[in-house]
């Protein structure tokens, strides 16, 4: 059987937080949609990418 939890230790849980080995600050996870044309029309592709300090300009700017 589980444990019992209450929901102060659920709410007090961290959450996961992957870090920039770079700069150190906590990656924001974006869904970054680039349209490419392809020979039936125009295709879509999606990632998603961590953003941080390091590479905030090169993929809002």
């Amino acid at each position: 059987m589980a444990k019992k939890q209450s929901f102060a230790d659920k709410a007090s849980k961290k959450k996961f937080e992957k870090t920039c080995p770079v700069c150190e600050t906590p990656l924001n996870y974006i869904k970054f949609v680039k349209a490419e044309r392809s020979e039936n029309g125009w295709r879509y592709r999606s990632n998603n990418i961590g953003v941080c300090k390091c590479n905030h300009s090169e993929v809002y700017g």
